[in-house]
């Protein structure tokens, strides 16, 4: 009995060991690349809406916007040039199954300071990208923005 449970003791220490080993493994594989792709400073109006356009170029799994709003909070979103170059970010609206006209959405809200991270497929990338901005209140703000590329390339030549 005592045998059994020490075998079973050993297998579960060599099956942590192996998976850390492997966990180990995976991230001397891959390296996280970053580079900054798009960096300015815009100025809004009270109640007005803006767009800046960046090029993501491949490789990108992802992009990480971050935005410095001078003061009160910044609306934004992100569009690939597919569903933002006709519509300028203005998309149409039903209700009941009836056209009901267009409307504009914002899916981020940044005050202060922060940074979102948008995640792209392989077929959006080597292609414009545009963040449309939109200030909300009376008054205007600077904004300064910051778009950063995100990747992971496999280090197979550290293992050969």
């Amino acid at each position: 009995m005592q045998k059994t449970k020490a075998t079973k003791v050993g297998l579960i220490a060599l099956l942590l060991v192996l998976s850390s080993l492997a966990s180990v493994m995976y991230a001397l594989a891959y390296t996280e690349k970053r580079e900054v792709i798009y960096s300015n400073t815009l100025t809004i109006e009270g109640k007005e809406a803006k767009f800046r356009a960046f090029y993501l170029s491949a490789p990108a799994g992802l992009f990480e916007v971050k935005l410095t709003v001078s003061e009160g909070s910044i609306k934004w979103t992100p569009h690939s040039a597919v569903m933002f170059e006709d519509t300028l970010g203005w998309f149409p609206c039903r209700i009941d199954g009836k056209p009901f006209g267009t409307i504009q959405r914002w899916v981020c809200e940044t005050e202060d300071v922060g940074s979102v991270t948008w995640s792209v497929d392989q077929e959006n990338v080597d292609m414009v990208w545009y963040i449309n901005f939109y200030n909300p209140d009376n008054y205007e703000k600077e904004v300064q923005i910051e778009i950063t590329k995100v990747w992971e390339t496999q280090n197979y030549n550290d293992w050969v």
